[in-house]
């Protein structure tokens, strides 16, 4: 896997919010003005208020005032007022807001002609029905609205009392066609709440209303599919997908239960060709995470099955690296399709079965042009070929119009005083309407740069990816902190580059991170770590904002891995996992058999911390490379084993 894809993985599994600091920064005189400002408005201080905002007439952040202002005596003939505002702002995320704030007004003054002219439909299932009804009630033929209507009807959850009234006039007017009832009765069987399915039952042709009981004896336990008598036969290819579903929900329980079941009750059901491939991909899944024989020979004999399947081809990969079958390995690599083949872990692994296969010069020939690549894969070919480590560091080269022009832009502006009064929702907003109106790889880059420039390490991170530039590894890197992951290094002897490479996955280093699990700060401390830990190597900390003090996080997620290390045998894989996924989680996995450290990494069961370990390992070689520091951790990989032995 490239650097690039891991980016954009922990683009979409990294989301960041931001929490005020309990420390008062020093303000400009702009900035406590509009402090000032904002104090005086929400006390109804009108004649101070006004002084204060004629002083911040040319000031970035007087729309915050003038928002506020508005906000505070919205009603539905506000019209002119958000027009302007719009208008004037465009912008910036607060003409959104405000559109959405005069949308709630309307709706709750049930003026929906005006509603109807702001609010997009589709966005808020409430708003929808109540405009629908509006409409119907001034006369529309519901023919003309029936789409509109079935596509809310069509959902697997209850809609919102607002619907009611247009569900009972379209039914009754026979718009319901049968094809709808059963795409929403058989969506809420597989995902939606079994009160519904009851509901739903009685919208099915009365012969194939015991479907629905069927279901809901499935819901409930899915092992009454065993049962001899259960499927009664009668309309065998709509009994079909609960057997399947069921199988399927077995799988991710009792393995060889459902494995069993499935061969049992297969033959009883007439399947079509997807749905057996459906059960036999999810089984083959289950069996192989828990290193269950029977997937090596559902990896054999289904090598040829679901190329475009990346899960499924890992895993089948996973099954022929315990097995040390080779063989098997080049034949699956020489079927794969193209993007498959030019991911790092298939080169690599490819180029490792040639070589173990006797086929050493073509391997030498792949792993050494992998090594030139700064990656998990690259690395580890780097150990096996005696190659340097690489960093691969191009600094950006922006021109300084550019640089100049991002750095003028309202957004950027506004950002910038919002970041250093502590309003950091309201910065992330402006920052992220600000790439919206990005065009150019150079505009981009200027951005990451400003963002580095102010320690907002993660935003820069991030908006570098947006413009596709992966080797300034300053910016994809920093190294802000790295006295206090020094000095923390020496107390609990760890590596300062594992604790920042941990602090790089976890927040793309940022320190006043707020994950939505509620973990705060560089390394994610969760508030009931860091009471414990607080007592236990008396940290300073008193509220859970203290965690976005760098030097008390980096101390608190320190210990944590520290304690990971000890209680997990000192295996770096172990504790840098635990750090994601959990103690206990490690132990169970550990039960799945001992092997080479690097097919242990790959036989992980969640991808979450299998990707999650490739990366730490991967940051805390880079970052031992910024510090001029020696690790061995990819030693480490291709030299230990690790697991129990079964």
């Amino acid at each position: 896997m490239t650097m690039r894809t891991l980016l954009l993985v922990q683009l979409v599994t990294i989301i960041t919010l931001f929490s005020t600091a309990q420390a008062k920064p020093a303000y400009t005189a702009d900035q406590q003005a509009f402090l000032d400002a904002e104090k005086a408005l929400r006390q109804g201080k009108q004649q101070e208020y006004q002084k204060l905002k004629k002083g911040l007439a040319h000031y970035s952040l007087l729309p915050y005032l003038e928002y506020q202002e508005i906000q505070d005596n919205l009603n539905k003939n506000s019209q002119q007022q958000v027009d302007d505002f719009i208008n004037k702002y465009e912008s910036s995320p607060l003409s959104g807001r405000l559109r959405w704030d005069f949308i709630r007004e309307l709706a709750k003054s049930k003026n929906y002609a005006l509603l109807e002219q702001y609010y997009p439909f589709g966005a808020v299932a409430s708003y929808d029905c109540q405009i629908l009804n509006h409409q119907l009630e001034k006369g529309k033929p519901i023919k003309e609205l029936s789409e509109q209507i079935a596509n809310l009807w069509n959902v697997s959850k209850s809609q919102p009392k607002e619907c009611d009234k247009v569900f009972e006039k379209w039914i009754d007017n026979n718009q319901l066609q049968q094809e709808i009832a059963y795409q929403r009765f058989y969506q809420t069987a597989h995902e939606g709440p079994i009160g519904l399915l009851n509901y739903l039952k009685r919208y099915l042709p009365r012969d194939e209303q015991y479907l629905a009981d069927l279901w809901l004896k499935v819901r409930r336990n899915p092992k009454v599919v065993t049962r001899s008598n259960f499927f009664p036969g009668k309309k065998p290819n709509k009994e079909a997908p609960i057997l399947v579903y069921a199988v399927k929900r077995l799988a991710w329980g009792d393995r060889e239960d459902a494995y069993s079941a499935w061969k049992r009750t297969q033959s009883r059901i007439p399947l079509a060709g997807a749905h057996k491939s459906d059960v036999e991909r999810t089984l083959f899944l289950a069996l192989a995470t828990q290193n269950n024989p029977k997937a090596v020979d559902m990896a054999k004999d289904k090598l040829k099955d679901q190329l475009d399947d990346e899960l499924v081809n890992h895993w089948k990969l996973v099954t022929f690296l315990r097995t040390q079958d080779w063989q098997s390995i080049t034949q699956l690599y020489e079927l794969l399709p193209f993007d498959q083949q030019s991911s790092e872990q298939w080169r690599y692994w490819y180029a490792v079965a040639l070589d173990e296969l006797g086929q050493k010069e073509e391997a030498k020939i792949l792993l050494t042009e992998l090594a030139n690549e700064r990656d998990y894969y690259g690395y580890k070919a780097a150990i096996r070929t005696k190659q340097p480590i690489l960093l691969n560091h191009a600094p950006l080269i922006i021109p300084e119009e550019v640089m100049q022009s991002v750095r003028k832009s309202a957004n950027v502006e506004r950002a910038r005083e919002l970041y250093a009064i502590g309003r950091y929702l309201d910065a992330t907003r402006e920052w992220r309407s600000l790439l919206n109106q990005l065009k150019t790889p150079e505009e981009f880059q200027a951005a990451a740069v400003i963002a580095n420039e102010w320690g907002w390490y993660n935003q820069s991170i991030l908006t570098i990816a947006r413009a596709q530039v992966w080797d300034d590894t300053d910016i994809r890197f920093p190294t802000a902190f790295k006295e206090d992951y020094i000095k923390m290094g020496k107390q609990i002897q760890l590596p300062p580059h594992w604790l920042m490479g941990v602090a790089r996955q976890e927040s793309a280093y940022g320190p006043r991170a707020v994950s939505p699990a509620g973990a705060y700060g560089l390394m994610q401390v969760m508030p009931n770590t860091a009471k414990a830990f607080a007592r236990k190597f008396q940290i300073p900390y008193s509220h859970r904002s203290d965690l976005l003090d760098p030097s008390i996080n980096i101390q608190m997620g320190s210990r944590y891995l520290q304690m990971r290390y000890e209680e997990l045998e000192q295996n770096p894989v172990y504790a840098s996992a635990a750090y994601n996924a959990g103690k206990s989680r490690i132990e169970e996995w550990k039960k799945y058999g001992r092997y080479p450290t690097e097919v242990w990494i790959e036989a992980i069961p969640y991808t979450e911390t299998r990707d999650y370990i490739k990366r730490v390992m991967t940051y805390r070689q880079v970052y031992a490379l910024k510090l001029g520091l020696d690790d061995d951790i990819f030693e480490y990989i291709l030299t230990t084993e690790t697991g129990d032995k079964k």
